[in-house]
């Protein structure tokens, strides 16, 4: 670590000002956190935080979903126009149903909705930690949760293939 320091007021030294460097040798994968990457921390954990709060916030109804007694107007345009359900069909009751604690009736609308409401919780505290440090996460920790992000990916386009093999089946 190095730093500046000036001959402070009254022969006492005091910081004026302090620059902290890592060299890459010492510390290696880290690096000072970008202005591109701030942005992007930032628009993950508004749209973790608001789809956390609206599946808390939304209400089942026997014919569709309801937020503060208003019918939710949001439904499939696929499903609307092909009656073909997209890969995200049922995600948003999933979500709703695991928010008040009904996971069974949560992996009906949708067989990955638990494991995407886990990861959408868990991006909550690991996006802000990583905007309150000073430094980049490691580059383990972003490939891990890259890794984990292919993965439910692919299992859910994997998902939508298996219903739509049903479909032509």
């Amino acid at each position: 670590m190095h730093g500046i320091w000036r001959a402070g007021v009254n022969g006492h030294d005091i910081m004026l000002e302090h620059w902290t460097r890592v060299s890459t040798r010492s510390m290696p994968g880290r690096r000072p956190l970008s202005g591109q990457a701030r942005v992007c921390h930032t628009a993950v954990l508004g749209l973790c935080v608001f789809a956390v709060g609206g599946s808390l916030l939304l209400r089942h109804g026997d014919d569709g979903l309801y937020m503060f007694g208003i019918k939710w107007p949001a439904s499939c345009p696929l499903y609307q126009t092909l009656d073909v359900k997209c890969a995200l069909c049922g995600m948003t009751r999933s979500f709703s149903s695991i928010a008040k604690g009904d996971v069974p009736k949560a992996a009906q609308f949708h067989s990955l909705g638990p494991a995407f409401f886990i990861f959408v919780c868990l991006q909550i505290p690991y996006r802000i930690c990583a905007l309150s440090a000073r430094r980049s996460e490691s580059r383990e920790l972003q490939s891990a949760g890259n890794y984990v992000a292919v993965v439910l990916a692919a299992a859910l386009l994997m998902n939508w293939f298996v219903y739509l093999g049903g479909l032509v089946l």
